[in-house]
């Protein structure tokens, strides 16, 4: 094992001068070179004149790399050797990018980062393959970098972060087979999570704590995420949560100081139709039973941030959810039908449709009782007559409806209407108003400031 060198300066300042790479180069064929007041350890593993380059270019001090197969070679002889060059070296920049790590498991297919400590720096795994099997940063430490996943390929198994403390954690355009990723108890500076793609995952993340923010975009794999679990997780920044998913993530119990934006967050409630011989076959029933206290949560956070129409959607779901488990039978029935005839309160067109329809088949029954041969159910007069009996009933609160209502009347039926009549009458008056409060609502909802 070789290690780079370790430069010393001495307390005072020493002005940079472009030959210095070139001349410390040169002193390391001595064990211990002294070089104008600089001393120079020098170690078995050649240090690259790149890494002396960053100390002289524009006159500033810039932050060297360990990288390629140096970083290989120093991560192979484990978590001890590598945490012990990081005290020495902690603000050196780490790269592993473009490394293939698929011949770098151990016999049971592991690849373990777990314990190691990454100092100051950026860390990059940029471009960095994988393969299959578990990848382990567990207990893994890092300061105020970046740790960079960009283009990254991960095979399956099980990626861990469990109890990590790192900076910076950026998974963008990188791609995961079927994987599940563990950031329980990870305390991060930030994280972004933007895959490029990824198959049937789940992503847990209970008691997360993120610093400054926290993005998960899924809208490139929506029929791949099984599961995510942000359950108890703490976030002091903001929090963004977008794409449509195929279930309901969990943020029960999470703790948050800014806004939460699940503004292009849809969700797809999982249902399955019941097997037994009853009405409740022709429905569907959660797969979840937490789904419904998950859809109140994000109905709650919503709700919060006055974004009206996610809360909307959340409702929506939240009440199927709860359909045929915490409702009762005759409520899931009601329920069914609010969803039906509106979408809870989503959607204008069915109830007007509905009510249209309605008034047509209300304004035909008229006329075919008021008729006396079937002939004269389309042929003869009473069309106009039928039709502002209908509309007349349909619409109660126009002040011309009850004067309307009962010239139709006398010009239809003579006399007594009849039984049917009156009870055609109420059943039109009562659907009527059903169908009028649900157009209202659906206004209501759709405009609400």
């Amino acid at each position: 094992m070789s290690i780079p060198v370790n430069v010393r300066l001495p307390k005072k300042t020493i002005a940079p001068n472009p030959d210095t790479g070139k001349r410390l180069l040169a002193c390391f064929t001595s064990p211990n070179a002294t070089l104008k007041g600089i001393l120079v350890k020098h170690f078995p593993l050649r240090t690259t004149e790149k890494h002396f380059k960053v100390m002289t270019e524009d006159g500033k001090q810039k932050a060297p790399t360990l990288e390629g197969d140096k970083a290989l070679e120093l991560w192979r002889e484990g978590a001890d050797v590598w945490n012990s060059w990081i005290e020495e070296h902690p603000g050196w920049n780490i790269s592993f990018a473009g490394v293939d790590f698929a011949s770098e498991r151990d016999s049971e297919g592991r690849l373990s980062f777990s314990g190691y400590h990454f100092g100051d720096g950026h860390v990059s795994f940029s471009n960095a393959i994988f393969g299959g099997g578990n990848v382990d940063f567990s207990w893994a430490t890092h300061g105020e970098g970046y740790v960079l996943f960009h283009l990254t390929t991960f095979g399956d198994g099980k990626l861990d972060f469990f109890s990590a403390t790192l900076g910076r954690l950026n998974f963008q355009d990188t791609t995961f087979a079927k994987i599940k990723i563990d950031f329980t108890l990870a305390k991060l500076k930030e994280l972004i999570f933007n895959p490029a793609a990824m198959d049937s995952s789940h992503i847990k993340a209970r008691n997360i704590s993120v610093k400054i923010r926290a993005t998960f975009v899924f809208d490139r794999f929506a029929d791949s995420l099984d599961s995510f679990d942000l359950q108890g997780a703490s976030f002091d920044g903001p929090l963004t949560i977008a794409g449509n998913m195929r279930n309901v993530p969990d943020l029960r119990a999470t703790r948050y100081t800014h806004q939460v934006d699940l503004s292009v967050l849809k969700v797809k409630l999982r249902r399955t139709h019941q097997a037994i011989k009853s009405f409740k076959r022709f429905s569907a029933k959660a797969e979840h039973l937490e789904d419904a206290a998950r859809l109140r949560r994000l109905k709650e956070i919503a709700e919060t941030n006055k974004d009206h129409q996610a809360a909307l959607r959340f409702s929506a779901d939240e009440n199927r959810a709860r359909r045929w488990i915490e409702t009762s039978w005759f409520g899931s029935v009601l329920d069914m039908a609010f969803s039906a005839f509106s979408d809870y309160g989503q959607n204008i067109l069915r109830p007007f449709a509905a009510l249209f329809v309605l008034a047509v088949a209300s304004m035909g029954a008229y006329k075919a009782i008021a008729a006396t041969t079937f002939a004269a159910w389309w042929r003869g007069p009473g069309w106009g007559q039928s039709l502002l009996l209908s509309v007349s009933n349909s619409l109660p609160f126009l002040p011309q409806s009850r004067d309307l209502r009962t010239d139709a009347l006398k010009a239809l039926y003579p006399g007594d209407p009849g039984f049917w009549i009156d009870a055609l009458m109420i059943g039109q008056g009562v659907f009527s108003f059903v169908f009028l409060f649900l157009i209202g609502l659906g206004l209501r909802n759709r405009f609400r400031l």
